[in-house]
């Protein structure tokens, strides 16, 4: 196989670490022929705190990878989230020279919309067009070889801090990755799970994971708003571990194996056994218990994206419902609760639109990895990896390089 058919998607989370090796296909997609994990000590909240521990992580899942895949692995799109990563939306305008516009007018709009104020110790991580504008309509998807002077662009910006995103790719080449791309999670998994239809007519994707759950709201087949919560499934096995006074890998095992958040799914006379601590006996407690504790956190969780996209107006548009991926949608009872909560269809995400090892990757826990090993695939390696020793600020090279793929949104 040619080196530029392969593509590898690392997805460094906060319980696990995934790498994904998938072979391009024809359909402009990917046959899955490699997956790895490891799990993951080193990051709280999607951030990296302890280096060493993600690198040994790092090692472990590509070398998992690599024996599955008979493919040596040097170079990966990686993921990123956490509480650092802020978005909004931004215009730019200018005047088109020639009267019609070309490639060069569509990078100069979108450099105009992203000459914006961002935080101290923060870069753009993503600039993503919504539409064009052309002479006052809107709605155009690509506006080169059109005639005009005057051009608008709507974008939606994502920031990052820049400390996180040199930690994540340090991890990456201490473990003899280079980082190709480095790609916002839930835009990832969105790749993953999401079908054009869906994005055209307006849907919402949560993506819960150990440490954070994050959104991405899309409308006409564009990114409108994307957000992270500080909250995911760790919350959940704490939770349990306090309310059913257990250790924590205790709580962890009987959340995977009885975890459900509709109460109306549990019998009366269910009973799950639950450890103690300082060598007590173990006890016997109703599995109503449980769901109870568990139905609280993930409404909280629902209840604050709710309340995140009325603020923005965005419920309207959501013509095709939610869609809920990663491992907080493997609840029993995740779809209901989630459909009482937002009032609209909801469905579980599972990676699709994949051939290849598709039995392996078909848990919405490896949206992610799979989500960024299409991505790849989609938007190439082009321009030069973005690590080995670069001092160069992280994001002025991401951005560089996505300029060279920006028509290929549209």
């Amino acid at each position: 196989m040619k080196g530029d058919e392969i593509v590898v998607g690392l997805d460094i989370g906060t319980t696990k670490i995934c790498a994904v090796v998938g072979k391009k296909n024809e359909v402009g997609s990917i046959d899955v022929i490699g997956v790895g994990t490891a799990p993951s000590t080193g990051l709280r909240k999607g951030v990296v705190i302890n280096i060493d521990a993600t690198v040994d992580a790092i090692k472990k899942a590509v070398d998992e990878a690599e024996k599955m895949s008979g493919v040596q692995i040097k170079s990966a799109t990686v993921g990123i989230a956490g509480g650092h990563i802020k978005s909004f939306n931004s215009r730019g305008i200018i005047a088109v020279k020639n009267k019609e516009v070309t490639k060069k007018d569509v990078e100069r709009v979108i450099e105009s919309a992203s000459a914006v104020d961002i935080p101290i110790g923060s870069e753009v991580l993503h600039v993503i067009p919504q539409q064009f504008i052309l002479d006052g309509q809107s709605e155009i998807k690509d506006p080169i070889g059109m005639n005009g002077v005057r051009l608008e662009v709507d974008v939606h910006i994502v920031t990052g801090a820049v400390t996180s995103a040199q930690n994540i790719m340090k991890s990456c080449e201490r473990a003899g990755i280079s980082v190709n791309d480095i790609v916002l999670e839930q835009l990832a998994s969105s790749e993953a799970v999401l079908n054009e239809d869906e994005k055209e007519i307006g849907v919402c994707l949560i993506d819960g994971g150990g440490g954070t759950t994050d959104m991405v709201v899309f409308k006409k087949g564009a990114v409108h708003h994307t957000a992270v919560l500080q909250l995911g499934g760790n919350n959940f096995t704490r939770d349990l571990s306090i309310g059913l006074n257990t250790p924590e890998s205790e709580a962890e095992k009987i959340k995977k194996i009885y975890g459900c958040v509709w109460l109306d799914r549990i019998l009366d006379d269910e009973v799950v056994d639950v450890p103690s601590v300082g060598g007590r006996p173990p006890r016997k407690i109703s599995r109503a218990v449980l769901t109870q504790i568990l139905q609280a956190r993930a409404e909280e969780i629902f209840q604050m994206f709710l309340g995140e996209l009325q603020k923005n107006d965005l419920l309207e548009m959501l013509g095709a419902g939610v869609v809920i991926t990663g491992g907080i949608s493997n609840f029993e009872g995740i779809e209901e609760l989630a459909a009482s909560v937002f009032e609209m269809p909801v469905r579980v995400g599972k990676p699709q639109f994949i051939g290849g090892l598709t039995d392996i990757v078909k848990d919405p826990i490896f949206a992610t990895g799979v989500g960024l090993a299409i991505y790849a695939a989609k938007h190439g390696k082009a321009g030069e990896k973005i690590s080995r020793g670069s001092d160069e600020k992280v994001f002025n090279k991401i951005f560089e390089r996505m300029k060279s793929w920006f028509s290929e949104f549209f």
